[in-house]
């Protein structure tokens, strides 16, 4: 009977260990919008507003975090809120749309003005790379895609460039994400998230399961989330987690009850973290203390 309470005794150290750990890495957490349905909240590089989607990726929405009373309706179309992201000086908002009567291989990268709402065709970005467009721009005009035909992970330099294959394994990929720097790149694989070298000086990195969503500014790593369903249908459960790219390592940022959290992003200067409660469709920003 000793020991049977010993060990509950243990395991109820390390759970709140566990959950005072997760509260130091994240504080002065709140919700930044009322319950609804919002979702993917992304950055502006100036770190001024936060631009996010609804559940079904159809809706474009802007916050700006000096009046985040106001939430700005941009655009709504189908499908444009998956991967939409910021021009490099916070000005415009780049998204993917289908042409009219088009399909989904067709899509075309725009951006529309927040002032002006003036749109217009954006011919040098891929439809898989419009979050690189408000990171370091590269020399190379580096463009890193996953090929609809092979479903492996390329890249190239220019649009005309020589593509070479970055996933030389067999497997099917999807949701790719570069380092600011350009150097790297996650990429997922079935449940499992992979780190390569954009130009293959390495061999890759197995970082576990999860789907990351966002790099630190000094690209020493990711943000990602584990979600987790009772039934095998509907998500019931979601943490966030930090892996750092060097040593794997994976801390736990969030532990909560209530609360299902997604889509984390990370601050332009890496001291806050926004992120989505898939449970109640607002949108929360927290401080983020990494190095505690």
């Amino acid at each position: 009977m000793k020991t049977i309470k010993t060990l509950a005794f243990i395991i109820l150290c390390n759970l709140l260990s566990t959950i005072c750990y997760s509260q130091k890495k994240l504080t002065n957490i709140k919700s930044i919008t009322p319950p609804g349905d919002f979702s993917t909240p992304i950055w502006s590089p100036n770190g001024k507003k936060l631009l996010f989607t609804d559940h079904h990726n159809d809706i474009l929405y802007v916050l700006g975090l000096d009046n985040p009373k106001k939430i700005e309706k941009v655009k709504s179309a189908q499908g444009i809120g998956y991967l939409a992201s910021w021009s490099a000086d916070s000005k415009n908002i780049i998204f993917r749309e289908k042409p009219e009567g088009g399909n989904f291989s067709d899509l075309r990268v725009k951006s529309i003005n927040l002032i002006s709402k003036k749109e217009k065709l954006v011919t040098n970005i891929h439809p898989d790379n419009t979050k690189m467009m408000s990171k370091i721009k590269s020399v190379d005009n580096l463009i890193v895609y996953i090929n609809q035909e092979t479903l492996k992970l390329e890249a190239k330099k220019g649009t005309n460039g020589t593509p070479w294959i970055i996933t030389k394994e067999d497997g099917q990929f999807y949701h790719p994400i570069v380092s600011p720097n350009q150097k790297l790149v996650i990429v997922h694989e079935g449940a499992n998230i992979y780190m390569y070298s954009v130009y293959g000086k390495a061999k890759r990195k197995d970082l576990g399961v999860g789907l990351a969503s966002s790099w630190l500014p000094d690209n020493s790593g990711v943000v990602t989330f584990e979600d987790k369903s009772e039934d095998g249908h509907t998500v019931s459960a979601s943490e966030l987690f930090y892996i750092s790219v060097e040593s794997s390592k994976k801390i736990q940022l969030t532990s909560t009850n209530d609360t299902m959290e997604m889509w984390a992003d990370i601050s332009p200067n890496g001291k806050k973290i926004a992120f989505s409660d898939e449970k109640t469709g607002a949108i929360f920003i927290a401080d983020l203390n990494l190095k505690n």
